[in-house]
């Protein structure tokens, strides 16, 4: 999965499958790419309305182990809406 953060950085997870997707459209010979979730919580907010939040609730990390980035609020959605 790749997660584009809101100053443009590219950061990328790899996990299993069940971790990122919602539905069972992620059966072999399903298009690609297709959009992907992680689970996160909001930590913080800085001035600018920018969100710091944690991918903590299913130990997603980014390749690097970086559990933190920081996005923009219209990068979220609600875990209802998945």
């Amino acid at each position: 999965m790749r997660l584009v953060d809101a100053y443009g950085r590219v950061w990328f997870f790899v996990d299993k499958v069940p971790i990122f997707f919602v539905d069972d459209d992620t059966l072999p010979g399903a298009s690609l790419p297709r959009q992907a979730f992680v689970r996160c919580y909001v930590v913080g907010q800085q001035e600018d309305q920018i969100l710091l939040v944690s991918t903590d609730p299913d130990h997603g990390e980014a390749e690097d182990g970086t559990t933190q980035f920081r996005v923009r609020p219209d990068q979220l959605q609600p875990a209802s809406a998945t």
